[in-house]
């Protein structure tokens, strides 16, 4: 459910609200998204154990499943929403969750698929590659404290495919350098996910 939580911090884009034009582009975007039949939010984050990979797969209005895996977990761990019921498990075996469990899950998957809001100022910055793919490329950057190298400014960069005019990529990485992003959000649309309520999953026990 973390996981959850963070990818609808990373479908909001949340900053100081502006009405900059490039950021009505990134909302088109966003709002093309949302209203997409399915789509897909990848993402990898560090731990002491290796790194935890997350898949989640939002099928508006109402359905959810979110894969992770990790070294420090023996397989895929799953958790699915469909209407108002969600699910937990791993290895094809679910477990469906309490209803205090289920209320949160809904509210995450609520925030992620709704209308992006205060997206703050997002300059055009022109055509760049990622990952040998062009994209049109939109920035928003913190502001440089006094006397700061402006190389290590921290921004957040959504990419749009110019064919789509859907998000393809959301980074957030320093302005210069060679370091690795602090985060690197792939979105992808694919078109041959089913999710399906497992069959006769017993209710979670409280331990």
């Amino acid at each position: 459910m973390r996981a959850l939580r963070l990818a609808c911090l990373m479908i909001a884009v949340a900053a100081p609200a502006s009405a900059a034009d490039c950021s009505k582009d990134v909302l088109a975007a966003f709002e093309k998204q949302r209203t997409s039949k399915v789509f897909r939010v990848e993402f990898s984050q560090p731990s002491a154990e290796g790194e935890v990979h997350m898949v989640i797969d939002y099928m508006p209005p109402d359905k959810m499943l979110q894969t992770v895996t990790s070294p420090a977990m023996p397989g895929e761990q799953q958790t699915m929403l469909i209407g108002n019921r969600a699910y937990a498990g791993s290895g094809g075996a679910f477990e469906e969750l309490l209803p205090q469990f289920t209320q949160s899950i809904i509210a995450e998957f609520a925030s992620a698929v709704g209308a992006p809001k205060n997206l703050g100022d997002f300059e055009c910055v022109g055509n760049l590659k990622v990952d040998d793919q062009d994209f049109v490329a939109y920035r928003l950057a913190e502001k440089a404290a006094d006397g700061a190298d402006p190389s290590t400014v921290m921004a957040r960069t959504v990419y749009v495919d110019p064919a789509s005019g859907k998000p393809a990529y959301n980074i957030i990485a320093a302005l210069g350098g060679s370091a690795p992003p602090a985060l690197k959000v792939k979105y992808s649309y694919p078109t041959d996910v089913e999710i399906v309520a497992p069959a006769n999953a017993p209710v979670q026990k409280l331990h």
